[in-house]
C-alpha cells in the first residue's frame, strides 16, 4: 500500500515538474496522421508525421504561421518513394518552395494545418492543402498537380505535448531516486 502511494506521489510530482520545465522550454512536438481515403492505390493506408516547433513567436490569438526561419524546428513525414512502394521519410528540407515553406498554421493557438509540398519524381508530387484553412486535405498527384490526382486523404493533428528539457529529466530521476531510497 505504501509503495503504491509513493509511486503515485512520484508520478504526480514528476508530471507537474515536467509541465513547469517544458513550459519554459516552449518547444512542442505534434504528431499527425494522413489517411488515404480515395484514389488508385493505398486507399485505407495511414501514414505518419511529426512537427517540432518553438512557440516563442506565437501569441495564441488569431491566424499565425511559422516556418523554418521562425519557429519550425523540424518536420518529418513517412510516406512512399516514386516507385510507390518503398517507405521514405521526407523532411522540411524536401519542400518544393524555397521561400518560407513549409508553413505550420495555427488558429487561436491551436495547430490546424500544414502547407507542405514535395516532388518525389519529376511528375509526381504530394501536397498538404489548406484551402480553405484547416481543411486538412492531402493529395498525391502526377503532372505537377494539373492533370491527374492519384490519391486524396485527410490530415489529423494530435494535441502536442511539450518536449521536456534534459534538466527536467534529470530532476525526475533525482526525485525518483530519493523516493526509492526513503522506501528502503
Amino acid at each position: 500500500m505504501k509503495t503504491a502511494f509513493l509511486m503515485a506521489a512520484i508520478a504526480t510530482v514528476s508530471s507537474g515538474f515536467l509541465r513547469t520545465a517544458s513550459a519554459n522550454a516552449a518547444q512542442f512536438r505534434a504528431n499527425f496522421l494522413v489517411g488515404i481515403v480515395s484514389g488508385d492505390f493505398l486507399v485505407g493506408d495511414t501514414f505518419t508525421g511529426q512537427i517540432t516547433y518553438d512557440d516563442d513567436l506565437l501569441s495564441g490569438t488569431g491566424l499565425e504561421l511559422i516556418d523554418p526561419d521562425s519557429g519550425l524546428l523540424s518536420l518529418t513525414f513517412n510516406y512512399i518513394a516514386a516507385d510507390l512502394g518503398t517507405p521514405v521519410t521526407y523532411t522540411e528540407n524536401d519542400d518544393d518552395i524555397n521561400s518560407g515553406f513549409p508553413l505550420v498554421i495555427f488558429q487561436d493557438g491551436a495547430l490546424v494545418g500544414l502547407d507542405y509540398s514535395v516532388a518525389i519524381a519529376p511528375s509526381l508530387s504530394f501536397q498538404f492543402r489548406e484551402e480553405p484553412l484547416g481543411s486538412g486535405e492531402f493529395g498525391f498527384f502526377t503532372d505537377n498537380f494539373s492533370t491527374f490526382e492519384l490519391n486524396t486523404g485527410t490530415v489529423v493533428f494530435a494535441e502536442p505535448p511539450a518536449v521536456p528539457e534534459p534538466a527536467a529529466l534529470a530532476g525526475l530521476v533525482a526525485i525518483a531516486g530519493l523516493a526509492l531510497r526513503r522506501r528502503h
